[in-house]
């Protein structure tokens, strides 16, 4: 069934037909990750584009080094304190790219010697980025925008949707095993625009995960007195993927709205087909167990990509 029909498919059919597929493919495990892994910038809070819906706030919140000593310090002090993973962040470029590749000498090198898995946000990529990302990148992940508009409007660059795709198939090429896209639902002011492009565009790539990530209204944004998406929507969107994707891993980000919505959409996306939780409510278990599911805890630190 083409993504438009199964769109306008009643919410309750959706999330049965996604809840049987989810069963099918996975069984009755659902798993649970505690802690996430630590997230370091490599750009301090600096950022050349300022985007809508965040103008720089999440870097802010990250771990940041100076020079490829501090990077070497960080990454072996973070081992000892028995960290298994980093998330490699920081601002974009004008490209759109996330300057990694810059580090990937030490970065490969910091690989060898401490073990640490490296999971990053790439941004888009052109070949020769790519390149330099596979020479330590564990597991991409890229956000998949597929609208066009959204593209200029919220992040403020010239590219296209299918310059995401790219960036994946690149990686994929260069050898990099775990590809697990992360989808913005309600990046447009709020509302659903582009993500079911995104789905179309993961088709034919060999993914792990397809990870929902939920629009968050931040203070001191351009965005900040949106609302975030409907969660009747959000759901609707994560039974499509489940249902399109059957095989792939369908994963809750952590990075979502809290209070009651977070509750709400929990329960809503437990009921949905994900099969992968970070940082689960009480919501979330609570409906896990009513549907019979088995709740595998990670209580180490652990991204939901794995």
């Amino acid at each position: 069934m083409s993504f438009e029909r199964l769109r306008n498919l009643g919410l309750d059919e959706l999330k049965q037909r996604a809840f049987e597929v989810r069963g099918k493919y996975f069984g009755g495990d659902i798993f649970f990750y505690r802690k996430p892994y630590t997230p370091v910038s490599f750009t301090g809070v600096e950022c050349e584009l300022a985007c809508k819906h965040c103008n720089r706030h999440y870097l802010k919140h990250m771990m940041s080094f100076s020079g490829e000593r501090g990077l070497i310090k960080l990454a072996h002090k973070l081992r000892d304190e028995q960290v298994k993973g980093l998330v490699l962040s920081g601002g974009s470029r004008l490209d759109g790219s996330v300057p990694l590749y810059d580090y990937a000498k030490i970065l490969s090198q910091i690989k060898k010697d401490t073990s640490l898995r490296l999971n990053a946000h790439t941004g888009i990529l052109n070949d020769n980025q790519a390149k330099g990302y596979s020479m330590f990148l564990d597991a991409a992940l890229t956000d998949v925008i597929g609208d066009g508009d959204t593209i200029r409007q919220i992040l403020g660059l010239k590219n296209k949707p299918s310059d995401y795709r790219n960036t994946l198939k690149l990686l994929e090429g260069y050898g990099v095993k775990n590809l697990s896209p992360h989808i913005i639902v309600g990046l447009h002011y709020g509302r659903i625009r582009g993500e079911y492009n995104a789905l179309k565009l993961l088709e034919g790539l060999n993914l792990s995960n397809i990870v929902v990530v939920v629009f968050i209204p931040t203070q001191g944004t351009m965005m900040q007195n949106c609302n975030p998406p409907d969660v009747d929507e959000v759901a609707r969107f994560a039974c499509v993927a489940k249902i399109k994707y059957p095989r792939t891993h369908l994963s809750l980000s952590c990075v979502r709205p809290g209070g009651a919505y977070r509750l709400n959409l929990d329960k809503a996306l437990v009921d949905s087909g994900v099969t992968k939780i970070a940082l689960p409510s009480k919501a979330a278990y609570r409906e896990a167990k009513k549907l019979g599911l088995v709740i595998e805890e990670i209580n180490e630190s652990r991204c939901c990509s794995w």
